[in-house]
């Protein structure tokens, strides 16, 4: 089988994916199973008052917001097969 080839990542792209992963550090969990919580309003602003960024403020949060619900929607898929394994 061939190997699939790497996207091409532009530098907005780049600098969203980076944006998400520092936002992502700040990721509180809940309960005893560990569960993420979605990142909020808040982590997104605070790290746009620190980073100088020229994407656009609305097209930043809108990126992060739909990178952690993918996100966390495959975490949650994760979880349901590790149950029905067990």
């Amino acid at each position: 089988m061939p190997a699939i080839p790497e996207p091409e990542i532009d530098e907005v792209i780049s600098e969203i994916l980076n944006a998400y992963a520092i936002i992502s550090r700040s990721r509180q969990y809940a309960g005893m199973a560990g569960v993420p919580l979605p990142l909020s309003l808040h982590d997104v602003e605070r790290y746009l008052a620190y980073s100088s960024t020229l994407i656009d403020r609305d097209e930043l949060i809108a990126s992060v917001v739909a990178l952690d619900d993918a996100w966390r929607e495959r975490w949650a898929k994760e979880q349901e097969r590790g149950k029905s394994v067990k």
